[in-house]
């Protein structure tokens, strides 16, 4: 199909598509919470038969928590088959007093559609489904497609990883296609080459056996919370390298191609600055904003709870201190020895008085580079290139989508990373919404793409 006919088609089906986007925004499938279980059933439930009516066949494959929806449709002898991934889970709305509008109720403002997920990710997972509702449609998708819908992204379980092992259903796919990427600052047509990978830990500093009064013990007793705060700022040095040794081993530098592609698309510190609230100045100093993300490691605290934090005063020494660190990790480093290397420093510069517990380690995945000289990157390029007048971008990502780090070795073929998100949609937080004009783009992005690729 061409870029005008598959317009044609979503000027003419649009209502419905919105209809039936809503609907699916309308399950509270929050895969983190356990008392929405049902309601990530019901939305698995619902999407399986959704894709029957598009003329897949479709199951649901249990788990060791939520279902995944795994849908096929066989095509042409000799066509490639693609593997399309996305998620339907969603993270949770608090907090609930900080949205206009419900977040399971969605509401059209302004051409954007309000709702938790609009964007992350069942607006671009059922942008791309419509587009390749219309293919079928007009009998033009040759490929075999495979669909794989999982309901615990957001949670950080890879519990796909058991579906995995099991070898069922068969997941074996010429290319790995998802749309859970978003667009550099500008909005122009980006290919993602690249995820971060991540490994998390909690840090437990104990001292004293029960809280003390600060008054009597004061000045005598070591304080967790000012040990935990000299722990912690011996992670980083005054140049913002992460000081935990060994942690650079075996880090790639980015080719040059690499480096002039990721700043193509020049970097705007004072929009980063209104849409985040603050200047874009952590991190290496010797790299631009864009290869700190792109292509550097970062270890990050995620929160710091000890003592009393309610109204007015209580003059405690607590008797523990806690740490969330989560790094995020790039071509070249090991996520098990990271994580292991992480531990040994905090265990090696623990504070006299003190004793740490090293609790909840876990490996999200290692980074994923995609082929910038791959056969699916340039037939995505070309049509990007005709979606917007404005160059292609290329974008080396500096969040992880685990398990696409997995993935394309199980499937045996390459990934391929597209979608359309913006800063603006605010994922993860309230407000989160979701444009029809990025729907639209979706749409025309997986029908072009894949009509081209059975084309060969």
């Amino acid at each position: 199909m061409t870029k005008s006919e598959l317009a044609a088609v979503f000027a003419a089906h649009q209502d419905r598509y919105l209809s039936e986007w809503r609907r699916f925004l309308e399950f509270p499938s929050v895969s983190a919470d356990p008392a929405r279980a049902p309601d990530c059933r019901a939305c698995a439930d619902w999407l399986a038969g959704h894709l029957r009516t598009l003329g897949f066949t479709a199951c649901q494959v249990p788990t060791r928590s939520h279902p995944v929806v795994f849908a096929e449709r066989p095509g042409r002898p000799g066509a490639p088959t693609v593997l399309f991934y996305g998620h339907y889970d969603v993270q949770p709305e608090d907090p609930v007093a900080l949205w206009t509008t419900p977040a399971f109720t969605p509401t059209l403002r302004n051409g954007r559609l309000y709702a938790r997920g609009a964007q992350d990710n069942k607006g671009q997972l059922f942008a791309a489904f419509k587009g390749i509702e219309a293919l079928i449609a007009a009998n033009a998708l040759g490929c075999t497609l495979k669909i794989l819908v999982e309901g615990d992204e957001e949670t950080g379980r890879l519990a796909l990883l058991d579906v995995f092992a099991s070898g069922e259903p068969n997941l074996k796919a010429d290319l790995v296609m998802a749309a859970d990427t978003g667009t550099v600052s500008s909005g122009a047509p980006t290919l993602t080459m690249g995820l971060r990978g991540i490994v998390t830990l909690t840090a437990v500093l104990k001292g004293p056996d029960h809280d003390l009064h600060s008054g009597i013990h004061g000045g005598r007793a070591p304080n967790p919370i000012h040990g935990l705060s000299r722990l912690v700022a011996s992670l980083h040095d005054a140049e913002g390298r992460v000081a935990v040794a060994g942690f650079y081993d075996g880090v790639r530098e980015p080719t040059a191609e690499e480096r002039q592609l990721a700043n193509a698309s020049p970097f705007d510190a004072t929009w980063y600055q209104r849409v985040t609230g603050v200047a874009p100045l952590a991190g290496e100093t010797a790299y631009t904003p864009v290869e700190r993300t792109g292509f550097r490691p970062a270890l990050d605290l995620n929160g710091i709870h000890s003592g009393y934090g309610g109204a007015g005063s209580k003059t405690i020494i607590p008797s523990e201190a806690m740490a969330k660190v989560s790094a995020r990790l790039v071509p070249g480093q090991d996520p098990d020895r990271i994580l292991k290397l992480i531990g040994d420093h905090l265990r090696r510069h623990t504070p006299a008085g003190f004793t740490i517990d090293i609790t909840e380690p876990a490996v999200g995945g290692p980074a994923v580079r995609v082929n910038l000289d791959s056969a699916p990157v340039r037939l995505a390029r070309s049509v990007l290139g005709e979606l917007s007048d404005e160059p292609t971008a290329f974008l080396w990502e500096g969040a992880s989508v685990p398990i696409l780090s997995h993935l394309p070795k199980v499937a045996g073929g390459e990934a391929l990373l597209v979608g359309f998100g913006h800063e603006e949609d605010n994922i993860h937080a309230p407000n989160e919404s979701y444009s029809i004009e990025q729907f639209r783009l979706g749409f025309l992005y997986t029908g072009l793409f894949l009509s081209r690729l059975a084309q060969g």
